[in-house]
């Protein structure tokens, strides 16, 4: 799989959960989701924008916003999904 490259920032795959306006801070937010060398992670983004902005423009932007995010070396709020050791199922069959 290509990685995706926005101002430097690279990922394998990204997905923008949810986009929904929030009138009180006059703006858009996400849960933007990053699969980066196997691991997941999470980030909520924020992008300030009136409510007619074009959809390819806010995206664009929640992208951005969250691929800076995973970028930095103090990436704020973010979620890391942790996965569990594999389990051995052939071992506890032939048990």
């Amino acid at each position: 799989m290509g990685r995706m490259t926005f101002d430097g920032q690279h990922a394998e795959k990204l997905r923008i959960a949810d986009i929904r306006y929030n009138p009180e801070r006059v703006g858009f937010e996400a849960l933007v989701t990053i699969h980066d060398r196997g691991q997941t992670f999470r980030y909520p983004a924020f992008l300030s924008a009136p409510l007619h902005a074009e959809f390819t423009l806010v995206a664009r932007g929640l992208t951005e916003k969250a691929l800076k995010s995973h970028g930095s070396n103090r990436p704020g709020l973010r979620l890391r999904r942790a996965f569990a050791a594999p389990v051995r199922a052939a071992a506890s069959l032939a048990a």
